[in-house]
C-alpha cells in the first residue's frame, strides 16, 4: 500500500520507538555521534530496525534526527560526512523494511536551545535543510518527519526546502511542549498549531516531552485545533542517572495504554520517542493493531491563565541603581565566612555604620576556595545592616537549572544586585580536582537574568512573575582593546545596567580612558585595591592576568613588607581613591585576605 493511502484510510498507524537512547543502552557511548553510526556500525542500526518492525511498527524511523551539517560540525567536527550518513541512514532503514513497513526519513531541529547567540540565517538554514533532504529522498524515504520542534520560524524554512526538493513527498511535524501546554520557549500548542496547519504538511503531531501522560494531553489539544491527521510520540517517562548512565522507565504497559487511550480520542500515528523500546511498540500493537481511527473530541479551549503573554524586563530600581545615577556608590568586597559562624565579620562590619561605606560587595569563592554561599550570607547581612549588597554570582558551581533556582530564591530573599562573573577555575582552588560547569560564561548569565526580569526563563518559558534585579558586569580598564569594549557593549545590550573595572593603579590612565568609554552610556564602579607589601605587589603585576601596576607603585613597594607594607599600601589606595571618586560613579574598595581594617585608614 502507498504512505499516502494509509494516511488517508480509517486505521491506526502504528511508528517505532526510540533510535539514540536505544543505541545507548545497547552500548554505545554517552558523548558519541550516534548518527554516525550508520556509517561505522551499520548492522546495529539494520538490527535495530528489525527489532520494530517485528514489535509490530509499519513505520520505522531513519537514524538521522542530529545528522544536519551545523550539528555535525559543531559537536562532532564532521560536517563533510553529512550526506553520507543521511543517505545511508536511508538505506539501512530501506534494506530492512522491504515491503513490511515505510521509512520516515527522520529530520531534528537545527539550532539548538541554549545555542542563543549562534544564530543562523534563514539562507543558512535553507542550506542546511537542503543539505539534509535531498540526501535522504535520494536514499529513497517514503516520508519526512519534522520531529521535536521547538521553534516554527525554523520549522517553516524547512518544509519550504522539502516542498521544493518534492511535491509529493508526505511530510509529518511534530512538536515537543515540555512546559505543558507551552514549548520551551513559551509558545502556546494553540498558536504553534495553527502556524503549522498553515504549511503544506499532512501530519501534525506531538513527541518528546516528559512521557505519555504529558504528550497525551498536548495531542487532545491539537486534536481539537486541526483538521489533520494527529501523531503522538512520547518518551517512556522521566530518566534518571543513576550509576553513570541514563536510565528510562520500563514501562510498556503504561505507555501502551496511553497509546491506545490517545487512539481513542481521534489520533492516527502513534509511535514512541526517548526510553522507548521494541517491547514498548510489541505493548502498543497488541492494544491498537487494526484499531480504527475513532471520532475526534470536541475543541478544547485554553484558560486565560495559560494565554497570558510576558511583557518586557521592567527598569530595576534598587537602591544601588539610585547611589549609581547621583554617582555616590561607595563599596567595599566581603568575603563571606569559611565556616558557619557570622559573628565575627558581622560585628566588624557593623563598625561602618554612619561612614561613607553604604554597599557591601560579596564574593562569590573567589579563587575558587570554599565559602558560604553568597547569597545565604547577603541575606544575613541584609538583616543585620543598614547597608546595600551587589553579590557576586559565576557560572563555575552552576549548571543552567542551579543558575535559575538561585536567581528566583535570592529575587524571594529580597537580593536585588547581582554581579555577573564568569568565576575562576577550580584549579586554582581548595579543590583542584573539582569539576568547573561553566554551562554558560558572565555573558550568558546577564542574558539569564534579563530573561528572568522579563519574566521569563532562559528559553523563554514563562515564569509567572518578574524578578527585579539590577545586574553588572567587569570590564578590564588595563588593556582596553575593541575587543574588550565590544563584549562590554554586548554584556550592555543583554542587559547589564553598571560596570565594575578590574582594580586601577593607574588614575592618569583612567582619566585618558574615560572620554573612549563614554559611548558605553552606563555607570562604572571603579576597584581601588590595597597592597599589602611587595611580595602582594609583585604577585598581581605579574601573575594574576588582567591587572597592571604602573612603575611608580612598584618602585614604591618595593622591598616592605608586613606594617611597613600595609602602610605604604593603604596610602597609595588612599591617593588613587582621592582621585577617582568623583570621576566615576562608584568606588569598590578591596583588601586582600581580609584586612578590612585598612578601609577605614584609606577613609581617614
Amino acid at each position: 500500500m502507498d504512505i499516502r493511502e494509509r494516511i488517508e484510510d480509517p486505521y491506526v498507524v502504528i511508528l517505532d520507538g526510540a533510535m539514540g537512547t536505544y543505541l545507548y543502552r545497547k552500548g554505545v557511548p554517552r558523548g558519541f555521534c550516534y548518527d554516525e553510526v550508520n556509517l561505522t556500525m551499520p548492522e546495529l542500526v539494520k538490527e535495530i530496525h528489525r527489532e520494530y518492525i517485528g514489535a509490530g511498527a509499519e513505520v520505522i524511523e531513519t537514524n538521522t534526527f542530529g545528522a544536519n551539517r551545523f550539528v555535525l560540525e559543531e559537536f562532532f567536527g564532521i560536517g563533510d560526512k553529512t550526506k553520507d550518513i543521511n543517505y545511508m541512514g536511508a538505506r539501512l532503514a530501506k534494506e530492512v523494511a522491504r515491503d513490511r513497513a515505510f521509512v520516515a526519513g527522520s529530520i531534528g531541529p537545527i539550532a539548538r536551545p541554549h545555542d542563543l547567540r549562534k544564530e543562523l540565517s534563514p539562507g543558512q538554514l535553507e542550506e542546511i535543510f537542503r543539505e539534509q533532504i535531498e540526501a535522504l529522498l535520494e536514499g529513497g524515504v517514503d516520508l519526512l518527519l519534522f520531529e521535536t520542534y521547538n521553534c516554527v520560524e525554523e520549522l517553516v524554512v524547512g518544509v519550504r526546502v522539502a516542498r521544493e526538493l518534492s511535491p509529493e513527498v508526505p511530510i509529518f511535524v511534530s512538536f515537543t511542549f515540555p512546559n505543558q501546554p507551552k514549548t520551551i520557549f513559551g509558545e502556546r500548542i494553540t498558536d504553534v498549531v495553527k502556524k503549522a496547519e498553515a504549511l503544506p504538511v499532512d501530519v501534525i503531531g506531538a513527541n518528546c516531552s516528559p512521557g505519555p501522560q504529558s504528550v497525551h494531553e498536548a495531542v487532545r489539544i491539537i486534536l481539537s485545533i486541526t483538521e489533520k491527521p494527529v501523531l503522538y510520540m512520547p518518551n517512556a517517562g522521566q530518566a534518571r542517572f543513576i550509576h553513570g548512565k541514563f536510565i528510562y522507565p520500563h514501562n510498556p504497559d503504561y505507555f501502551a495504554y496511553y497509546g491506545k487511550k490517545s487512539a481513542k480520542i481521534g489520533v492516527k500515528f502513534i509511535g514512541g520517542c526517548c526510553g522507548t523500546t521494541p517491547q514498548h511498540i510489541k505493548a502498543l500493537s497488541g492494544r491498537i493493531r487494526g484499531m480504527r481511527v475513532r471520532r475526534r473530541v470536541k475543541r478544547v479551549a485554553l484558560s486565560k491563565e495559560e494565554g497570558k503573554r510576558e511583557g518586557e524586563a521592567q527598569e530595576a530600581k534598587t537602591r544601588v541603581a539610585e547611589l549609581l545615577r547621583r554617582g555616590e556608590l561607595l563599596s567595599v568586597e566581603v568575603e563571606p565566612p569559611r565556616n558557619p559562624d557570622f559573628s565575627k565579620i558581622l560585628k566588624l562590619l557593623e563598625g561602618w555604620k554612619g561612614t561613607e561605606i553604604n554597599t557591601l560587595n560579596i564574593s562569590d569563592s573567589p579563587m575558587a576556595r570554599v565559602r558560604m554561599n553568597p547569597f545565604s550570607f547577603a541575606k544575613i547581612l541584609k538583616d543585620n545592616l543598614p547597608l546595600e549588597t551587589i553579590v557576586h554570582m559565576t557560572c563555575r558551581d552552576r549548571n543552567l537549572l542551579a543558575i535559575q533556582s538561585d536567581l528566583l530564591g535570592a529575587s524571594a530573599l529580597g537580593i536585588e544586585n547581582i554581579l555577573a562573573l564568569t568565576g575562576d577555575p577550580p584549579s586554582l582552588g581548595d579543590y583542584p580536582f573539582a569539576t568547573g560547569v561553566y554551562d554558560l560564561d558572565s555573558l550568558g548569565l546577564i542574558e539569564i537574568i534579563n530573561f528572568m526580569n522579563a519574566g521569563k526563563g532562559f528559553l523563554g518559558n514563562p515564569l509567572g512573575a518578574k524578578t527585579r534585579f539590577l545586574v553588572g558586569a567587569s570590564l578590564n580598564l588595563n588593556r582596553v582593546e575593541e575587543g574588550e569594549l565590544q563584549r562590554a557593549r554586548a554584556k550592555i545590550k543583554a542587559g547589564a545596567g553598571f560596570l565594575v573595572t578590574q582594580p586601577v593603579f593607574d588614575p592618569s590612565y583612567l582619566e585618558g580612558l574615560l572620554e573612549r568609554l563614554e559611548d558605553l552610556k552606563v555607570p562604572l564602579v571603579v576597584t581601588v585595591m590595597v597592597l599589602l607589601s611587595w611580595k602582594n605587589a609583585e604577585y598581581l603585576h605579574y601573575e594574576v592576568p588582567g591587572i597592571y601596576l604602573p612603575r611608580w607603585v612598584l618602585k614604591r613597594m618595593e622591598g616592605k613588607r608586613g606594617k611597613e607594607g600595609r602602610r605604604e599600601g593603604v596610602k597609595i589606595a588612599r591617593e588613587i581613591f582621592s582621585r577617582v571618586k568623583n570621576m566615576v560613579a562608584g568606588v569598590l574598595l578591596v583588601t586582600p585576605g581580609e584586612y578590612y581594617s585598612l578601609v577605614e585608614e584609606i577613609l581617614g
